[in-house]
């Protein structure tokens, strides 16, 4: 229910925030290099509709999360349309999302050390959702994807709150990605990435409250996709002496260098769906088997890595 009704809401308002975006100038426009994809302006605010179309559709249904997630969300929000409105330096960025995450634990019974981690994860999130969202439904589609493999392990667990919140958003990002499958009408956002990026980490923490490390291991597996592009793109910037410059040599830009991007956007869906299916998984099945689960995860994901750096080093050379 709070996934068709999320869904319906964002459809219907996706193109009213797109006219006030539009209006308030929060737009994506076209630059030189070869770092923007797209040929002319496009609006910022997919993201926030979707978050708001989530938000309401759990108030309709009765089932709004806790205040203080509700907070972080916002904080995260706010910080990123500041960003989308006129670029921040990296530091007020980071400040911010460590904001939410710091809010975002008040909402969840864990120990203090858990409780740091979980912060950790919601800067990791925010910026991997970011990092993502270079590509027409990508991230939208994957964060919608993870959302339900959220929800489906906490419904193994019983985990009402993990339940609601996660059909909720990912019915909004389907609602925001519909707009976007023939012709990009609306972009997602800073605003949007950092806020669902929250979100994601908000249903991760519910997890690990719920199951300890065996729902840290789900939560994991589920936003697999996230966490390597964010990995592969760390240690990509590391090696080349700039982990804050922009460039196009994300995994799915390599991959668009071959196939078509709408084919490399299905692709990704498809891998991100038998991540979350995996994660279901790992929150069903003994933690050791869970464990070996993950551990298979994390060597694919390696073995991916290396593969693919190793062709776009190769075609370099080659000429």
């Amino acid at each position: 229910m709070r996934f068709a009704l999320a869904f319906g809401l964002a459809l219907a308002a996706t193109p009213a925030v797109r006219r006030v975006g539009v209006a308030a100038g929060l737009l994506d426009r076209p630059a030189s290099g070869a770092l923007k994809i797209h040929d002319r302006p496009v609006p910022l605010v997919g993201g926030p509709a979707a978050i708001l179309a989530a938000a309401a559709a759990l108030w309709l249904a009765g089932t709004l999360p806790s205040g203080w997630l509700m907070i972080a969300v916002g904080l995260a929000l706010a910080a990123g349309l500041i960003d989308d409105a006129a670029p921040l330096p990296p530091w007020p960025r980071l400040a911010a999302q460590i904001g939410a995450g710091v809010v975002l634990v008040a909402s969840i019974d864990i120990p203090l050390v858990v409780a740091l981690v979980v912060v950790m994860i919601t800067v990791a999130c925010a910026n991997a959702v970011n990092i993502m969202d270079g590509q027409d439904g990508l991230a939208g589609g994957l964060a919608a994807i993870a959302g339900l493999g959220l929800a489906g392990s906490s419904a193994v667990w019983d985990a009402h709150a993990g339940v609601t919140l996660g059909m909720a958003l990912a019915g909004g990002l389907a609602g925001f990605v519909a707009w976007n499958l023939s012709t990009v009408r609306i972009f997602m956002g800073n605003g949007g990435a950092y806020a669902i990026g929250t979100a994601l980490a908000g249903l991760a923490g519910i997890a690990i409250a719920a199951e300890g490390w065996r729902g840290a291991m789900a939560a994991g597996v589920c936003l697999g996709p996230f966490a390597f592009e964010l990995v592969f793109t760390i240690a990509r910037r590391m090696l080349a002496g700039g982990l804050t410059r922009g460039d196009r040599l994300h995994s799915y830009d390599l991959l668009a260098a071959r196939h078509a991007r709408s084919r490399v956007t299905f692709g990704f869906w498809i891998g991100g769906a038998v991540c979350a299916g995996a994660g279901v998984l790992v929150a069903s099945i003994p933690p050791a088997a869970g464990l070996a689960v993950a551990a298979a995860a994390c060597a694919a994901a390696f073995a991916a890595a290396i593969h693919l750096w190793t062709r776009h080093t190769s075609s370099i050379e080659g000429g």
